[in-house]
């Protein structure tokens, strides 16, 4: 029974220290740390039967580490560590806000452990806040974490102080335990069905199962995923074949990755992470798994796991049935994976005027249109634009933050600390158009574009359900909605109100990403950093709210709310303006009357500069971005609106957008003109040269 005990410690508590009275910030007489009676539940269960509690305990002294008997002593309903009033000097750093940490194993009587305070400052102290965990430390004020629950805390005190704080590893331990046996252990394999059984039961829906194949595609350098859903009445049962063009699996590479907690070498732009996505996702869904895969210049190979035939845990490789052959079929390269004998789920999807066939594949495509939007918008950072098709139909990004009228605040950076490289989060809020806005943008296309323009916004459900924060992980959208108990409300008066959280497998540990990528844990000074961005849209979503969400009248005069980058459409609104103001007259741009002949030798106008642009003026949008990632980029918007952003990387291009951005169309000009470079890759040449 091994637990690791943290606190922050407060002024009353501090008393302990003869240093911090010599130093006059005494303020009460209390000369012990108080624990909090859940967690000496925990640690100690049998202590309910007793007021007091020993220990012996590792401490620092000035002449290097101490042991002392301590104990813990019943004070009503909560606890104190007494027994030590440490006079050394090396205690001068305390104060409000240290990190007191213990380790104690509660298996023995009196139990043994160490102890140990880190200023406030210190690495450990902002890396264990940074952690997971620090979410209850924040809200409990002390907490217990018994053996992996804290591995990562763990390892960071071990690695600080070794001399108090030892880190278990599973392996030496399972040898050791083997020594003592002398060998004379039991080999006790796991039954094979039933612990596919418990495998299966994570809680992957088909999307989300469909979705954590489309990730190994991805990481295995696929632009094309073709999904197949086999009818259930087509004669082979409930079956789907997930198909890609990736780079494909060798025999020894394929055994490997049908293997649980297979040991693949992830690289750091992979969506994987445990080993086990193929397998886990697969089971939750068919009893039958077989990966078809070839890489380039090999022959293909196949692999099947059965449920019901796993005896010794051997993948078979028999040979496949002629449907099976036709459905996984490859190129040169690229893998299948084929799921047989699919469990139907527990409640059907049920979609007005859609049998439940077509029902889940409807809600299959709403899921990968936005867990995958950056990939197919071709936005995802070091990635080729990515199809997904289901039947043979692409699948169409639905970007959360995509309509023309949604609004970008300021991006800001925010540094998490780890224990080897240091993790970075991208924070950027958005205020998203009101129903009336969005009724008024669509309403000269048709009300079939209104109703599909709300519904996209919408996430196809409720906008109050689908404000917060939307974090993502190497541009894969893996959690979104809500405000992860910063608020505990999701206000109607707050739905336009959105937050971007940007993140990379650097944080994994800290943020405690589960197998299925979906369980997300901010650490609580994340959240703090989140709350002073998510705020400023908040408070303007309540204030459009308010009043009633008029949008602006086309040509008026209006600045951003609270720091945002305005963004203009048709006649040169500013759409986040939160008070519409009165009209303000419009001048037309000048145009020059044709010559009459052209002059010896004079070119003729080019089509990019005087043709009449592609799309009207009014369905071009342009907004200003805070971005490192690119100068500009177009890309086609929900409703068929081209979207133009423009980076500050290039301050003449930033510039010439504030001239124009008044005159609908120029800027239907500008975005025609970077449309054509980005037909000769012009931007990339411009990135690599480092110089606008």
């Amino acid at each position: 029974m091994r637990f690791l005990i943290l606190r922050i410690l407060t002024h009353s508590e501090l008393g302990m220290f003869h240093e911090y009275r010599r130093q006059g910030k005494e303020g009460s007489k209390q000369r012990a740390v108080n624990f909090d009676w859940d967690v000496v539940d925990r640690v100690f269960p049998a202590a309910k039967d007793t007021d007091r509690v020993e220990m012996d305990l590792l401490y620092d002294t000035d002449q290097g580490v101490g042991r002392a008997r301590q104990w813990l002593k019943r004070q009503e309903k909560n606890w104190r560590l007494e027994g030590n009033c440490p006079k050394d000097k090396f205690y001068h750093f305390v104060d409000p806000g240290c990190l007191f940490a213990m380790e104690i194993d509660a298996g023995t009587a009196p139990g043994s452990g160490a102890w140990a305070v880190f200023p406030a400052d210190h690495p450990v102290t902002r890396a264990v806040l940074a952690d997971g965990e620090s979410c209850r430390l924040a809200k409990s004020a002390m907490i217990a974490l018994h053996d992996e629950e804290g591995e990562r805390v763990w390892r960071l005190l071990g690695e600080a102080r070794p001399d108090l704080f030892t880190v278990k590893h599973r392996e030496s331990t399972m040898t050791m335990a083997a020594a003592r046996n002398g060998g004379n252990g039991v080999a006790l394999p796991p039954n094979p069905s039933r612990t596919v059984s418990i495998l299966a039961s994570v809680g992957y829906s088909l999307p989300d199962a469909v979705a954590d194949l489309v990730d190994n595609a991805i990481s295995a350098d696929a632009t094309e995923v073709s999904i197949t859903f086999g009818r259930p009445d087509g004669g082979h049962g409930r079956w789907m074949g997930i198909a890609d063009n990736g780079v494909g699996m060798d025999r020894a590479t394929l055994e490997e990755a049908m293997r649980i907690g297979s040991a693949s070498d992830y690289d750091q732009r992979s969506l994987g992470k445990y080993g086990y996505g193929l397998k886990g996702a697969s089971w939750s869904q068919a009893k039958i798994l077989t990966v078809v895969s070839k890489s380039e210049g090999a022959p293909a190979c196949h692999l099947t796991w059965d449920v019901n035939d796993m005896d010794g845990w051997v993948a078979k490789s028999d040979p496949l049935e002629r449907w099976e052959e036709e459905a996984t079929a490859l190129g040169g390269h690229g893998t299948v994976v084929l799921w047989k004998d699919m469990r139907p789920p527990q409640t059907m999807p049920n979609m007005r005027g859609l049998d439940p066939y077509s029902s889940e594949i409807m809600q299959l495509e709403r899921h990968l249109a936005l867990v995958f939007h950056r990939f197919l918008e071709g936005r995802a950072v070091g990635r080729k634009t990515v199809a997904i098709l289901i039947n043979g139909k692409r699948v169409e990004p639905n970007n959360p933050f995509g309509h023309p009228l949604a609004s970008a605040y300021d991006a800001k950076t925010i540094r998490i600390p780890t224990c080897g490289e240091d993790g970075r989060v991208l924070v950027q809020a958005y205020l998203l158009p009101s129903e009336g806005e969005i009724s008024s943008h669509h309403a000269p296309e048709g009300q079939d574009a209104v109703r599909r323009a709300l519904d996209l916004i919408g996430l196809h459900g409720k906008r109050t359900e689908t404000q917060g924060l939307f974090i993502y992980r190497h541009d894969r959208l893996i959690k979104w909605g809500g405000w992860h108990e910063m608020w505990n409300t999701t206000d109607e008066k707050t739905k336009l109100a959105r937050v971007v959280v940007d993140f990379d497998h650097v944080l994994d540990d800290a943020f405690k990403i589960n197998v299925s990528k979906r369980i997300v844990l901010l650490p609580q000074q994340l959240q703090e950093e989140i709350k002073k961005v998510a705020d400023v849209a908040r408070r303007d979503s309540q204030r459009k709210y308010r009043k009633g969400a008029a949008p602006a009248p086309a040509g008026a005069a209006g600045s951003a709310p609270g720091g945002l980058a305005p963004t203009v459409t048709g006649a040169g609104a500013v759409d986040a303006a939160p008070t519409p103001t009165a009209p303000m007259p419009t001048t037309p741009a000048p145009t020059n009357p044709a010559p009459a002949a052209l002059s010896a030798g004079t070119a003729p106008a080019s089509p990019a500069t005087s043709a009449t642009p592609a799309l009207p003026p009014s369905r071009i949008a342009v907004k200003p971005v805070k971005t490192e990632k690119f100068f500009w980029k177009v890309t086609k918007g929900m409703t068929g609106t081209l979207d133009v952003q423009v980076s500050d990387l290039n301050p003449s291009l930033s510039a010439l957008v504030q001239q124009i951005r008044d005159d609908p169309l120029a800027v239907a000009h500008l975005a025609a003109f970077l449309g054509r470079l980005d037909e000769v890759d012009a931007q990339s040449r411009l990135m690599a040269g480092g110089d606008a």
